[in-house]
């Protein structure tokens, strides 16, 4: 009885502390929700960072630039862009840059011409946003080498240089003379060459040679014999005019013209012979004479001259 008493009394001497367990029970819980947060908040953050992120200015695409080449050896650029093209800056290799005015237009269309050869096209669109698109495009275009003819014609001879692409020079010199240069780069139409010269008396080799800027070139030689001209002396006599052809070899024509009357003479008229002689008469006031004489090696000679006749002093001039 005593004992039962006395395990009685101890046992409300140790009352169990229900709020303990209750605190012990909710701090369980938490650290549980919190493994259960963690284990669920990475692969949550991964997702969210797959997510994309919406941007304060949506990135605009470039412009489309589309090239090709005409039959007329241009290169057409087409240039189509969502945003107002301000200017188009273009070159070729590593020239000097040109810009192209495009200011408020999306959709432009260029023709630049294509020099010949192989050559880089650069293209830079910059839009009026300051944005700037580079682009290039490698283009061909096969030329033909200058073309060279040497045309005689008494005693001159023509040159002739005609080019597909334009000319850089054209060059030519007599025998072992010095060249003479000519730069095309002050032609106003650079495909085509043409200049006559003088043949030297005698025996000459002429030289020619031709460029275009792309490095095409050309040469020719020509050996040409050149005789000598005839000299033509003029006199006024009166209310005439004298003059006289005096020929190295025989004169074959003398033809001379006098105040816009042109006139006729050859071995039919004055027979094989190396001088001529012939007198004209003058109107009042300026006569203009010339005369021109073929001998018959081939030698040509013109003489210009003019008089004045019934002036109080008379005047003439070669």
């Amino acid at each position: 009885m005593n004992q039962i008493l006395y395990a009685q009394e101890q046992k409300k001497k140790k009352p169990v502390n229900k709020k303990k367990i209750i605190i012990v029970f909710a701090v369980a819980i938490a650290i549980f929700g919190l493994v259960i947060i963690a284990l669920t908040a990475k692969p949550l953050l991964e997702n969210i960072k797959k997510i994309p992120q919406k941007q304060e200015e949506s990135e605009t695409p470039e412009p489309i630039v589309e090239f090709t080449q005409t039959e007329e050896n241009d290169a057409l650029i087409k240039i189509e862009s969502e945003v107002a093209i301000s200017h188009i800056i273009y070159r070729w290799n590593n020239e000097s840059p040109e810009t192209l005015d495009e200011t408020g237009k999306t959709n432009v269309e260029e023709k630049i011409h294509i020099p010949a050869g192989e050559n880089i096209l650069n293209i830079s669109v910059i839009d009026t946003n300051g944005k700037e698109t580079k682009k290039q495009k490698t283009y061909i275009v096969e030329t033909s080498k200058p073309v060279i003819e040497l045309i005689s014609a008494g005693n001159n001879i023509k040159i002739k240089v005609t080019a597909e692409t334009e000319l850089s020079y054209v060059s030519y010199k007599w025998n072992q003379q010095e060249i003479v240069k000519e730069d095309m780069y002050t032609y106003e139409n650079r495909n085509l060459f043409e200049k006559s010269i003088e043949i030297p008396v005698g025996e000459n080799t002429l030289k020619v040679e031709a460029e275009d800027i792309t490095g095409n070139k050309s040469e020719k030689s020509l050996d040409i014999k050149a005789f000598p001209k005839a000299v033509t002396n003029v006199l006024a006599e009166g209310d005439e005019l004298h003059f006289t052809v005096t020929g190295t070899d025989d004169i074959e024509k003398v033809e001379f013209e006098l105040n816009e009357v042109k006139y006729v003479m050859n071995t039919q008229t004055f027979g094989q012979t190396k001088v001529v002689d012939y007198k004209v008469k003058m109107a009042e006031g300026w006569n203009y004479l010339i005369v021109t004489s073929t001998t018959v090696k081939g030698a040509v000679d013109t003489t210009y001259w003019k008089y004045e006749y019934g002036a109080t002093t008379d005047t003439q001039t070669n």
